[in-house]
């Protein structure tokens, strides 16, 4: 595995300010990397940074001044003392924060930052990568004898050397569709503590989802809820989060779907082992709780609201357009023609999906203009009316939907059936260009997409909404640069590795074959893994629980084992596991 590029955010401790920015490589002048200090523990925090020293030069006052906003401290004063008093009065460390690679170049008090901005974390926390020039005048001047910064940056200016060895990733949950949680992946420092990360968090999921997501959930929390003191403390494993008396009023049902967000919320935390409610310094009683302690165990919650399904295993094959089970398919594969007309070669079957509970399937034929619905039990087959053609590969959501996308009246549209509602949604198709892959989120909340615009392709995000009827909008590019500024291109096929995580085809320089590639819903990640060469790879499909990758090549189906790629089946059209 070669990791590409690998961008981190910040969000700062408790306060969990946003982030912004971007930089790039000076051209001309005499140049000085600068990165944040070295630490001596990857666990380590708050590194001690100096202040200026006396008499020191323009070059070493805003070294150090970066340095000391790369590295995290409350209120950020020593990065204020390199600073003129009129600048550190008015400089907001939580205005944002700028990730970038550069270096100093310039004479004398002449001194800049020049580079490129490479990604930041918004006032709402989510990471958004970027890649932009960045010159930085930071207007020395001197104050009482001594060079100060007059013009600091806006914000933070952080090293993206730190992100990458000094920050984790961590999940905050929300509600989707009243029945399942859905996670936002935010940042932050690796904390010693474990009680400043179990803080950390519960700030952020009491802050509610990001702007961009909001569409797509809910949160049980009452909108007066807040921390009835500042901090969450860790006794004996058991996390005590103290909460105003606004959760007093819920209902049973939203105080479990409140406890489900804290408990999926604060179990990322090292040494949790549960979570007890307080209000006014009284238990409060969640149902599931223990009814003595009041303690809610990790593992109290059904398998129902866990962000991926807990799906069947059962694997399915079209091959010479005849739909097949794949017996054994942890060891040497075989094919078993399922029962009805699908496996016998009634209708010639283009691509294929599974529903969750392994009880239906969902197939494209007559050259991508029917969609049908088979039972697996008996093989019974259903059209379904979607007046759609040029149908891409179908799915099923953990909901029971069942989704597809393909052209009606000249445009691209997507349709979905459940229980409630069937009919056709626009699709957040570019100008001029088409959608040629897309998969659900294991969630339901939002959908992975490949674009193509004459010969460019783009992967990006929607969201899905649920009301009356169903939405899908908000298209979000992820951004694919990789570390050397080359971008991933010729996309084949995404699928969802969890809920954070994309499994992508593509190549990842101009005439290179096509290999995985391991992206972050939040584009902080971006990280190209060894494939085969010859495979000439078209389509992906991923089991959840254990973790399994597919992939179809033009002769053969390949499976990932953990360190090499298999050769698995032969001669295989496409093939789908649950979801």
């Amino acid at each position: 595995m070669t990791r590409a590029r690998v961008r981190s955010a910040l969000v700062l401790v408790l306060a969990l300010v946003g982030l912004t920015g971007c930089v790039q490589v000076p051209t001309n002048g005499p140049i000085e990397p600068v990165e944040g200090q070295a630490e001596t523990c990857q666990n380590c925090i708050n590194v001690e940074v100096a202040p200026p020293a006396s008499g020191a030069e323009p070059r070493e006052v805003v070294r150090g001044y970066l340095q000391a906003t790369s590295n995290y401290q409350p209120n950020y004063t020593t990065a204020r003392q390199f600073l003129t008093s009129t600048a550190a009065e008015a400089w907001r460390p939580e205005a944002g924060v700028s990730i970038y690679n550069g270096a100093l170049v310039g004479p004398g008090n002449a001194v800049r930052l020049q580079g490129r901005l490479v990604g930041g974390v918004r006032e709402d926390r989510t990471y958004t990568a970027q890649d932009k020039e960045l010159d930085i005048d930071f207007g020395l001047v001197q104050e009482n004898g001594e060079w100060r910064i007059g013009k600091p940056p806006k914000g933070l200016m952080v090293a993206e050397s730190f992100f990458s060895r000094f920050y984790s990733a961590y999940s905050v949950f929300f509600v989707g569709n009243g029945a399942s949680l859905v996670p936002e992946r935010i940042h932050l420092p690796a904390l010693r503590n474990p009680a400043n990360v179990a803080s950390a968090l519960m700030t952020a999921l009491l802050d509610g989802p990001s702007n961009w997501l909001k569409p797509s959930v809910t949160s049980s929390f009452p909108m007066e809820t807040s921390l009835s003191v500042a901090s969450v403390t860790i006794t004996n494993g058991i996390a005590e989060v103290p909460l105003n008396e606004a959760v007093l009023a819920l209902p049973d049902p939203e105080r479990s779907l409140m406890a489900a967000q804290i408990v999926y919320t604060l179990r990322q935390v090292s040494g949790v082992k549960g979570v007890l409610i307080t209000v006014n310094k009284q238990k409060f009683l969640v149902p599931g709780a223990d009814p003595t302690s009041r303690v809610v165990a990790l593992d109290v919650f059904s398998r129902d609201l866990d962000p991926v399904p807990f799906a069947t295993d059962q694997l399915y094959a079209v091959k010479d357009g005849r739909v097949f089970l794949v017996t054994t398919p942890r060891e040497t594969a075989g094919l078993q023609a399922i029962a009805g007309p699908l496996g016998r070669s009634r209708f010639v079957v283009d691509s294929l999906a599974v529903s969750v509970n392994g009880t239906d399937l969902a197939v494209v034929t007559d050259g991508r203009t029917a969609l049908r619905r088979a039972a697996t039990a008996n093989g019974a087959v259903t059209k379904l009316g979607t007046g759609l053609t040029d149908m891409l590969r179908p799915q099923f959501t953990r909901y029971g939907e069942v989704w597809t996308l393909g052209r009606q009246g000249g445009r691209q549209s997507l349709w979905v059936s459940s229980r409630e509602w069937t009919g056709t949604v626009e699709a957040p198709a570019p100008k001029g260009g088409a959608i040629t892959a897309f998969r659900i989120s294991p969630d339901g909340a939002r959908m992975a997409l490949v674009r193509r615009v004459d010969t460019r392709f783009e992967l990006g995000l929607a969201r899905i909404s649920r009301g009356e009827k169903v939405t899908v909008d908000g298209w979000r590019r992820i951004d694919l640069t990789l570390s050397d500024a080359t971008n991933v291109n010729r996309l084949t096929d995404v699928a969802w590795l969890d809920a954070n995580e994309l499994l992508l085809l593509g190549t990842p320089s101009n005439g290179a074959a096509q290999v995985p590639i391991r992206v972050a819903a939040d584009a902080s990640q971006v990280i190209v893994e060894a494939g085969e060469d010859t495979w000439n790879a078209r389509q992906l499909t991923i089991l959840h629980r254990p973790q399994t990758a597919i992939v179809v090549g033009a002769d053969h189906a390949w499976r990932d084992n953990g360190t090499r790629w298999d050769p698995f089946l032969d001669d295989i059209g496409t093939v789908a596991y649950a979801g």
